[in-house]
């Protein structure tokens, strides 16, 4: 009589009976994929608001101090307003790393290159991302070089109206939230009211044009209004795509783009908003009924 062990069947999976349950796993892993992207881009969407709502606040506590808002900038060269708020997201010690009499070039490195978690979408990219910092388009105007200075990137921006500048033209002057400085506006300037007028939003970055000057140069820098600036209205039409190039609010969310409004409230607003109704959000004294949007 044969050993017992030698009549035992033995047990395992054929090639076939592998390969089918590699074939199922593969198209649930497939079907599952979308719906954590989907996800992932919800959570992401919901922190960029929560930035944003972050950002109204510490605009109205720099007003309830200094009785005006910040301005786009102290001066030309000087310091951009997410400068001035930094006491009032938690980076009061990069705060005072910064020399407001001086210009953002004379600025130390530690100061000028120092990104905030808080400044940066995570839809689009972190503190972290490539490039960490600005590779063009900071170096001084006035002609005093032409060697880049990096300084730290970020995604937020401040309205200036529908004028496309932040300071008065023999045309028009500033009618956004932000003016060049050295005083900014006060709340009763917004005439159209608080809650019907943009304040701060996502910026538009072209595809490529990531730390490029003048898109996406260091936020900091006064010099060029441009990188921590944008207009809306006639001219200044939301972006709808990534790969659009032009200057203009824009996100890396899908559709829509999230801005914060002069009364605190967050709004998520659609990229084919009608280009009448974001010129009428962005005047902050135009005196006209906004339709639905």
């Amino acid at each position: 009589m044969a050993p017992r062990w030698i009549l035992r069947p033995r047990r395992g999976f054929t090639l076939i009976e592998l390969l089918v349950v590699i074939a199922i796993i593969s198209l649930l892993v497939g079907l599952l994929m979308p719906a954590v992207q989907k996800a992932r881009e919800a959570a992401s969407k919901i922190s960029c608001a929560n930035n944003i709502k972050q950002l109204g606040l510490a605009l109205a506590n720099y007003h309830n101090n200094f009785d005006q808002f910040p301005p786009s900038r102290l001066n030309d060269y000087q310091a951009t307003w997410l400068v001035l708020v930094l006491p009032y997201v938690e980076q009061e010690n990069l705060y005072n790393l910064w020399n407001l009499n001086a210009t953002y070039y004379d600025q130390t490195d530690v100061a000028r290159k120092q990104p905030v978690k808080g400044y940066y979408c995570p839809s689009r990219r972190g503190p972290g991302s490539d490039p960490p910092l600005s590779i063009s388009g900071d170096y001084p105007s006035f002609g005093q070089g032409t060697t880049n200075l990096p300084g730290a990137l970020g995604d937020y921006v401040a309205n200036i109206g529908t004028t496309g500048a932040d300071y008065p033209s023999p045309t028009a002057a500033p009618n956004g939230c932000f003016q060049l400085g050295p005083k900014g506006i006060r709340i009763s300037a917004i005439t159209d009211g608080a809650s019907n007028t943009i304040q701060v939003g996502e910026k538009h970055i072209p595809l490529g044009k990531f730390g490029v000057g003048w898109w996406d140069c260091s936020i900091y820098n006064g010099d060029y209004y441009p990188c921590s600036t944008r207009s809306g209205g006639l001219g200044f039409e939301v972006a709808t795509t990534p790969g659009v190039t032009k200057w203009a609010f824009g996100s890396a969310h899908i559709g829509t783009v999230q801005y914060g409004f002069a009364d605190g409230s967050v709004h998520s607003i659609s990229t084919t908003v009608q280009t009448t109704t974001m010129a009428l959000l962005c005047d902050r004294s135009d005196g006209q009924v906004i339709p639905d949007y």
